[in-house]
């Protein structure tokens, strides 16, 4: 009982926005400026380089709240085309990385008929099938990929001391030249939820995001809702994509919001920054924000050929 308490009182007030604990450049949120409007020159969801994505996390559970998910991005997508489909992971349950009618077919249905492609990170309930491979299109651990004016670098939080996958991130975010630059990766960095922050990342992953210019990490693994901004970089938790719901129970330097909420994500990142949205399944904005676009390194030259 102590417990459960302790848990709604911290869920309580980690659910307010907390104000001056980030370092760096802050996100702007809506009530920054005057009217409701980012403080900022242009409308990410307006510029002419603008990629317009949807995301979610945490989802292949079956049951009503992973089909109400959908059917929101599925309304989202209707009144305003996505590019596609991001994953932050743990994409299938029971069994674990397998798809099945009950997790997959039936409460996927309406974003399986879009045709929309997926592009998802391995959670570690994905790694015990091959269905994140098969079904979503993304048979790599860790990949690249670019859209308009944006680079995606997609990770693999179940072996992040991997001496591979850090040559792969360096090398990658070393010779992008693309301005803007999203992270994802399941397990979070920093977090207030129930699972604890992940300290091979934070000694490891995020000294390189911070010298690449990475301006936004994707996470999941925690079912919540979470925005963290540290040194610049904002840290998005979207790990309410219908499987049962963790408290928040943790206060990170740079905690600007948690709440235990299913939802998904719409994103417009552009070089005017980056716009998240988290929409709940009555397709309630709970919050917004304006991630500015951080300075990014010139891109290496690429290795002449041995002779």
């Amino acid at each position: 009982m102590r417990f459960v308490l302790g848990s709604a009182v911290l869920l309580a007030v980690a659910s307010i926005a907390v104000i001056g604990c980030g370092g760096g450049t802050p996100a702007t949120t809506a009530g920054d400026a005057p009217g409701g409007a980012p403080a900022q020159a242009g409308d990410p969801a307006t510029a002419p380089d603008n990629l317009h994505f949807i995301a979610k996390g945490d989802w292949g559970y079956s049951g009503k709240n992973q089909a109400a998910v959908s059917t929101q991005m599925c309304a989202s997508h209707a009144a305003r085309p996505a590019k596609f489909i991001l994953s932050t992971g743990d994409n299938f349950y029971n069994p674990d990385g397998m798809a099945t009618k009950a997790n997959f077919d039936d409460p996927e249905a309406c974003l399986i008929a879009t045709g929309l492609p997926w592009k998802a990170v391995w959670g570690n309930h994905d790694i015990e099938g091959d269905a994140t491979a098969t079904r979503l299109n993304s048979p790599e651990r860790w990949y690249t990929f670019t859209e308009g004016p944006v680079r995606f670098v997609m990770l693999d939080g179940n072996q992040p001391t991997s001496p591979g996958q850090l040559r792969f991130l360096e090398d990658t975010l070393k010779k992008a030249t693309e301005p803007v630059r999203i992270a994802v990766i399941h397990q979070p960095a920093y977090t207030a939820g129930f699972h604890g922050p992940e300290k091979d990342q934070q000694k490891l992953m995020v000294p390189l995001w911070q010298k690449y210019g990475v301006s936004l990490v994707l996470h999941g693994h925690n079912h919540d809702y979470e925005r963290i901004e540290r040194d610049g970089i904002t840290y998005i938790v979207t790990g309410g994509g219908g499987y049962p719901l963790y408290p928040c129970v943790r206060f990170p330097e740079g905690l600007k919001k948690c709440t235990p909420k299913h939802h998904f994500l719409e994103v417009d990142a552009s070089t005017y920054g980056i716009n998240v949205k988290a929409i709940d399944t009555k397709g309630k904005v709970f919050d917004a924000v304006t991630v500015p676009i951080r300075d990014v390194p010139a891109a290496a030259p690429e290795a002449a050929p041995a002779n």
